[in-house]
């Protein structure tokens, strides 16, 4: 099945956030509404035959937090099979997605992203009402198919597994979206090794990937929707090299766009999501070495950040009985608008035991991420996955 990248479509919209008169205009051939309070609505897809990916960000460009949010597209425009980081629901004619615990709020200058596989011709001019600080509507908690439209048929192979006769090295990856990837993977990427391995992320029936299922390592690693490479992809393919020949890399990843570090705490949305994927890992016979993380972006200049960075390893590391692994963090892109939490990430060797930082300096952002300047072009990520490979050495004295 040949799949064709589209490029990115982007889509401006502006929301309510408490009882505002709203007014309703159309612009482009996309519905928007309009309020002295705005969300931002922006929109990446890809798609195949009969079928799509659908990336969604909304950010919040007021001064003040959003404590809730409700998008509203119509069954005419989608039909949505699958869902992360957010649900969706029917009512009537209208397809009602409102955020998971841990993207509900979004504060001033932040923002949450989320996405979808739908099934049919993607439609690039769709309608929809994006608005802030509403209840959730009533709804009917389903989503029918639309008639005619046929399922697309998972790729069917065997699950792979870690070699026998030597090691199964697992690694962590937690974060937001620069460990989960913004650019586009390139074929060089794509390149398989058997001994390199990942622990589904979610159902992919393209990829033949199934999620808590290991499958062999290609990206995307993280979130399907962008079909990106993020740093563990090489830096899985620089640490393989050191290794005996029967010995095997398992990756674990776990980093959500857009999400802040208390997500990831104990007590967070995600915590018992992490605890449960690592220790799938741990009952495949893997052994959990190391953790990268790479993550701060929506903690901007968070003086408390390094605290709670240090209060989630430890609980992990209780949790999970890891003993004093290494955790290495990654810096933010130099010239991107988070550059000055940098300051932040280089006091956690000195809060988090055995941490390491690995640096961003000379690489460059994304030409594609215009709207934010936070996240590491293609080449970056693979220098930046070398770089925490080559740390990771040094902290395992491999």
């Amino acid at each position: 099945m040949r799949k064709n990248i589209h490029p990115i479509i982007k889509i401006t919209a502006t929301a309510t956030f408490l009882i505002l008169l709203l007014i309703q205009m159309t612009f482009n051939g996309v519905s928007k509404i309009q309020a002295e309070n705005t969300l931002e609505l922006t929109t990446t897809a890809s798609t195949w035959e009969n079928g799509y990916n659908v990336n969604m960000t909304i950010k919040n460009t007021s001064n003040r937090a959003v404590n809730g949010w409700t998008l509203k597209l119509s069954k005419s425009d989608f039909t949505i099979s699958n869902i992360w980081c957010a649900t969706a629901t029917v009512s009537g004619n209208d397809i009602i997605i409102t955020p998971e615990s841990g993207n509900r709020t979004i504060d001033a200058g932040a923002y949450v992203s989320f996405g979808f596989t739908g099934q049919g011709i993607y439609n690039k001019n769709f309608t929809y009402t994006l608005s802030g600080d509403q209840g959730t509507p009533t709804i009917v908690p389903t989503i029918s198919p639309t008639p005619g439209i046929p399922t697309p048929t998972p790729i069917i192979k065997l699950t792979p597994t870690p070699s026998p006769e030597g090691t199964f090295h697992v690694f962590l990856l937690l974060g937001q979206s620069n460990m989960a990837g913004f650019p586009k993977a390139q074929p060089a990427d794509r390149v398989e090794d058997p001994r390199i391995l990942v622990l589904g992320y979610s159902n992919n029936p393209a990829l033949g990937r199934v999620e808590n299922e290991w499958d062999i390592a290609a990206p995307p690693l993280h979130e399907t929707w962008q079909d990106a490479i993020g740093p563990g992809d090489w830096f899985a393919k620089t640490l393989i090299k050191s290794l005996p020949e029967g010995d095997t890399i398992g990756l674990v990843p776990c980093a959500i766009s857009g999400e802040r570090i208390e997500t990831f705490m104990k007590g967070g949305s995600k915590y018992d999501w992490i605890v449960k994927r690592a220790k799938i890992a741990q009952e495949s016979g893997g052994i959990i070495q190391g953790i990268l993380f790479h993550q701060g972006e929506s903690n901007n200049g968070d003086p408390s950040w390094p605290g709670k960075v240090n209060s989630m390893v430890e609980d992990l590391k209780k949790d999970l009985n890891l003993g004093d692994i290494p955790f290495i963090a990654g810096e933010m892109l130099y010239s991107g608008m988070c550059s000055g939490h940098n300051v932040l990430v280089n006091q956690l060797p000195s809060v988090v035991k055995n941490c390491y930082v690995v640096s961003a300096e000379g690489l460059v952002g994304d030409p594609g991420d215009g709207l934010w300047g936070l996240h590491f072009d293609h080449d970056s990520q693979v220098t930046l996955g070398i770089r925490y490979a080559e740390k990771m050495k040094e902290a395992l004295g491999w």
